[in-house]
């Protein structure tokens, strides 16, 4: 049986940087066939959109296609038989209930970030059917000011959260992340957690690097300062390679293992 069981992978900065083409390396395709040929699923789990997330994936052309999609950091999605993406009923359905509910207790955590972003030139707020769902600002610096303003607005009321990666920031229940969607796949797969491979770059990737979720974590050269500590810390692997081919090289670094 393979060390690895399952690869979960984000999708943006780990995969593909930008700007690039958004297509596949070769490295890395040559890796997911050694890992379909071994029996192992792969995982896409990513902050995009199901739409989103196909298209990237059209784009990346990879040799095989994911067995699953996580996305918006939370959804579970199956390809069928017929490349058709099915929702895990169970799960994504809770999701959007328990977020619906977060979001009706949250309403003055809210009217503070409307008040926030109204007094701030540098911060937008995401709508999605009249509500707020999330943040995007003009840069990074103004991403980390905000988040600040988050953490200390919502120190008395835990469960509202939220999930950054660049300028874009999400709001969530703290309970529903990558890591836990990644764990409640593992669970639904029968895979020990000793058997998944996760990689990541960015913030919102440390949900499922950080060891409770995936017992081998990995990321590329590119990723951020504080994905790489919590890497080192899990005893995971720091590529020396970029993007794509950086997971690529992680995944032969386990493999050698067993």
């Amino acid at each position: 049986m393979p060390i690895i069981r399952l690869l979960s992978t984000d999708f943006d900065g780990t995969l593909i940087e930008h700007p690039s083409d958004g297509r596949c390396s070769k490295m890395f395709s040559e890796v997911l066939l050694l890992h379909k040929e071994a029996g192992g699923l792969w995982a896409v789990n990513t902050g995009r959109g199901l739409e989103h997330a196909i298209e990237g994936l059209n784009i990346f052309r990879p040799p095989v296609s994911p067995d699953f999609l996580l996305t918006n950091e939370r959804e579970i999605f199956e390809r069928n038989a017929e490349g058709e993406w099915k929702a895990h009923e169970e799960w994504n359905t809770a999701c959007y209930r328990r977020h619906h509910e977060l979001y009706d207790r949250a309403t003055h955590i809210i009217e503070k970030i409307r008040a926030h972003v109204d007094r701030s030139p540098h911060v937008d707020i995401v709508e999605e059917q009249n509500r707020a769902v999330g943040l995007i600002t003009t840069s990074e610096d103004a991403m980390h000011d905000v988040a600040a303003f988050l953490d200390h607005e919502t120190r008395d009321f835990p469960d509202f959260s939220y999930q950054r990666n660049t300028i874009y920031l999400r709001f969530c229940h703290r309970d529903y992340h990558k890591g836990s969607s990644l764990g409640k796949l593992s669970e639904v797969l029968e895979i020990d957690r000793a058997g998944v491979l996760a990689a990541g770059d960015h913030f919102n990737d440390i949900p499922m690097l950080d060891g409770r979720y995936a017992g081998l974590s990995c990321c590329p050269s590119n990723a951020i300062p504080a994905v790489r500590e919590t890497v080192r810390n899990s005893g995971g692997h720091i590529a020396s390679r970029p993007a794509a081919d950086g997971v690529a090289e992680a995944w032969h670094v386990f493999q050698s293992r067993q």
